[in-house]
């Protein structure tokens, strides 16, 4: 089972295609989306297999966040401080919108506060159920101990924070 704590700097745990599926209602179908945590690659598949025109390549992330041409950033992005602190940052610096998935503590945490000031345009969609993840290690689910939410910015969606 994976803990917050227990998470490296290269924690690599990949999202089900229900896990997008959940909120496809929520995604407009106009937009290109980016995933710049490309992964094993599977990611941009599920989301193409839902319909969503996503793009994303095996770069550095940053790459693929200052150097893609796209409109939304739709990413489980690691949760290791060091990675997610600079993600964070960057995603403030560009000011585009996004949905990522973080554990719900995160959005408490002084490097969540500082890149996106008093939370303003930020909402948060709440799974019905834990999120669970792939662990491309040994192919098995990873149930974390945590729960994670779905963090938006700049979605424009009806609610500032929505129950599944």
């Amino acid at each position: 089972m994976a803990t917050l704590d227990s998470l490296v700097e290269n924690d690599e745990y990949y999202t089900k295609k229900e896990t997008w599926a959940d909120i496809l209602h929520y995604l407009p179908r106009d937009k290109l989306y980016v995933d710049p945590f490309f992964g094993d690659g599977s990611n941009i598949e599920n989301l193409k297999e839902l319909g969503i025109n996503c793009i994303g390549a095996n770069l550095d992330y940053q790459e693929v966040l200052f150097n893609f041409n796209y409109d939304i950033i739709l990413t489980n992005c690691p949760f290791s401080k060091h990675i997610l602190t600079e993600f964070l940052y960057n995603l403030s610096a560009l000011d585009k919108s996004f949905i990522i998935i973080l554990p719900i503590t995160k959005i408490f945490s002084k490097y969540f506060k500082t890149s996106f000031r008093q939370y303003k345009n930020i909402q948060i969609i709440i799974p019905s159920k834990r999120i669970s993840f792939i662990d491309p290690n040994n192919n098995n689910k990873s149930n974390p101990s945590f729960v994670c939410a779905y963090i938006c910015y700049k979605l424009d969606l009806p609610s500032d924070i929505i129950f599944l």
